[in-house]
């Protein structure tokens, strides 16, 4: 493979990485997905997103408390605007039954940069549009570049 092809590659996946930061800034700001859980491991911790979207229930107040519902949304507000100036990326999805959720981390966080490589993530974009294609109802030209 060439340089000018790896360079390419890289900015695709550069472009790929930050267009899945808008989309997740994006459900955030509209609820569609909300905090769910904090993964601590050793030096680092990760945020877990989730929501109605994505097959679980939005989090709120267990007893509908004004106060909390709104602490709950400026967390999510924070974690979106620290996903648009680029403190924090997606790191990963969990997929369970019925449901999937965003990790969000990022040097912050205590959490290093990730840098992928190539082949893997090629594999994994291909299949990521084949199924979120078939299961969900999005335009397919959000796909095309």
């Amino acid at each position: 493979m060439n340089d000018s092809k790896i360079k390419e590659d890289l900015r695709i996946i550069a472009t790929l990485q930050r267009d899945l930061n808008l989309a997740a800034a994006a459900l955030l700001l509209t609820g569609q997905i909300t905090i769910i859980g904090v993964f601590v491991t050793s030096g680092e911790f990760s945020l877990s997103l989730s929501g109605p979207l994505l097959g679980r229930e939005r989090v709120e107040s267990k007893y509908g408390d004004q106060f909390t519902n709104a602490l709950i949304d400026v967390v999510d507000i924070i974690i979106a605007i620290l996903l648009l100036i680029d403190e924090v990326r997606v790191v990963s999805s969990v997929i369970g039954p019925g449901r999937f959720s965003l990790n969000v981390s990022g040097p912050i966080f205590g959490a290093p940069v990730s840098v992928p490589t190539l082949p893997f993530l090629k594999k994994t974009y291909y299949f990521c549009k084949k199924i979120v294609s078939k299961h969900f109802d999005i335009d397919p030209r959000i796909f095309s570049k």
